[in-house]
């Protein structure tokens, strides 16, 4: 079977490539799969089996390798992303990992040794992150699920579950198996259809996300022929077991899929006035969720109302500074503390803050010089990153928005100023391309906690106010945060919401 949410998410981040050691053991299977997206050629998945032994047991250590081409907007990603498990003759998972690119040369590599009922999560040798966490043994390794139709005999009309864990995600999660009938398929590179077995896997949610339904093709000897799987705004991502030579073979760019303008959602008018418009009241469908009304969050800024069926009302207004507050709060002690991603205890990040907040002792006013000084700072506002962490963005200054905001939410922890990441949707004009006009696109900033409220900042833009222009879908610390799970919540979206514009004020 797949890895469902990792993979999902890598497509909407687009990270880059990443280095391989040169594995160990004795090779035991080796399978190749080509990777089509939309129809087009763009790369490959590669499951490589070997048995390997540790304190004189024998193990077969599975690494399963994802690698495809997308576009974003004028600029052609690699993806990579690479998982495995350790696990015993008699299928009992004894060791997890994963590496996965989060930006320019930079590489999270995770590893996790089960431990009677625990798991042992080390992030980057444990320099980054040492933990424990509750470990399920009914898991079932990537080994396990390679050859669970061949185990099972699987037949028509037979359903199973079966529980594994995500190391992307750092959560383990059930799949529910549905074996329907035969069928001809029509198999991508192949001139005629094939009789083959289809099986349907459905996956739990994941913060309030549902994983797209996955679609396996199985032959006579319950091997994966076919597998697919299509995620709204995405695509569809088909599978196909070949040789390695026509698996790892050139890509097609010309029939790349264009990630960065799928994903775009356009509206039926444009905002009068533009990034400067202080209240807007927009009028929102999300298909196919069973509780829409918590698509969007519900703060300060913006408030639902009007909710009939799956559509809805979203009134957003901005603020220039923050409101005067009858009682001022505080923020929680994790919104200060460094952490894997907003790592604020760094001394390059330190050293900016410094920098930009001067002699500044107001919060705010510390907040949005920390905001100039990363937007006029950071010098390649590329869109092919993944989502690199405060430090390695510091000593770069490279990356997209997700670069910005993390940077800007750590030196204002370093500063002393609460602070965490929101994302969502961003008001925006096309120019020219295949998408032109007013569109809503994916989106990340950061908000401060100033005088007892939270207030939002966005350092890629740079304009020194956000308003209604930024339609909020989820906010986070990334307190204890080793993956990208918070990040999730943007699936929610992708391929499926309609935005339109009912009015829009503008301050004179």
């Amino acid at each position: 079977m797949r890895r469902y949410g990792g993979w999902c998410l890598a497509l909407v981040l687009s990270a880059g490539s990443v280095a391989s050691a040169k594995p160990q053991g004795k090779l035991v299977q080796d399978v190749w799969e080509a990777a089509y997206l939309d129809g087009g050629k763009a790369g490959f998945v590669h499951t490589t089996v070997r048995q390997v032994e540790r304190d004189g047991n024998k193990l077969f250590r599975t690494t399963m390798v994802l690698e495809l081409s997308v576009k974003r907007f004028n600029d052609v990603a690699r993806l990579y992303m690479e998982t495995g498990t350790d696990e015993t003759a008699h299928g009992k998972v004894v060791g997890v990992s994963m590496k996965q690119s989060l930006g320019k040369q930079q590489v999270m590599v995770m590893t996790g040794t089960v431990e009677g009922n625990e798991l042992h999560v080390k992030v980057d040798g444990g320099q980054r992150l040492d933990k424990r966490k509750p470990w399920n043994e009914d898991v079932v390794g990537l080994y396990g699920q390679l050859h669970i139709f061949q185990k099972l005999r699987v037949k028509p009309g037979d359903r199973f579950t079966y529980q594994s864990f995500q190391p992307e995600l750092t959560a383990v999660f059930t799949t529910r198996v549905r074996v329907k009938d035969y069928e001809d398929v029509a198999v991508p590179d192949s001139r005629k259809k094939e009789r083959l077995l289809r099986v349907e896997a459905s996956a739990d949610k994941i913060a309030g996300f549902q994983p797209p339904l996955m679609t396996v093709w199985l032959n006579e000897q319950r091997e994966p022929v076919l597998t697919e799987f299509t995620m709204e705004g995405l695509g569809k991502l088909a599978l196909q077991r070949t040789t390695a030579e026509v698996a790892s073979g050139k890509n097609a760019p010309a029939t790349l899929t264009d990630l960065g303008t799928r994903q775009l959602i356009r509206l039926n008018r444009r905002l009068p006035g533009g990034y400067n418009t202080e209240s807007a009241v927009y009028r929102i469908t999300v298909q196919d969720d069973s509780d829409p009304s918590t698509v969007f969050a519900r703060d300060s800024r913006q408030e639902i109302k009007h909710l009939k069926g799956n559509t809805f009302e979203l009134h957003v207004h901005g603020a220039r500074q923050p409101e005067a507050a009858e009682k001022a709060g505080k923020a929680g002690a994790r919104f200060l503390k460094s952490n894997y991603f907003i790592n604020s205890d760094d001394d390059r990040v330190r050293q900016h803050a410094r920098q930009a907040v001067g002699s500044e002792t107001d919060p705010w006013k510390k907040a949005r010089r920390i905001a100039r000084w990363v937007h006029a700072n950071m010098e390649n506002k590329n869109y092919s990153e993944g989502f690199a962490t405060a430090d390695h963005v510091a000593r770069t200054l490279e990356g997209d928005c997700t670069e910005h905001a993390v940077l800007a939410a750590a030196m204002c922890r370093a500063a002393g100023v609460p602070s965490r990441t929101a994302v969502g949707l961003v008001y925006a004009e096309m120019p020219r391309g295949q998408v032109r006009g007013p569109v809503m696109a994916f989106h990340m900033w950061t908000e401060v906690w100033v005088d007892g409220q939270w207030v939002a900042i966005d350092a890629t833009l740079g304009n020194g106010f956000v308003g209604a222009t930024h339609l909020k879908i989820a906010d986070h610390s990334w307190y204890d945060q080793q993956d990208l799970k918070p990040l999730i919540p943007v699936l929610r979206v992708l391929g499926k919401t309609k935005i339109e514009v009912v009015s829009a004020g503008r301050e004179e």
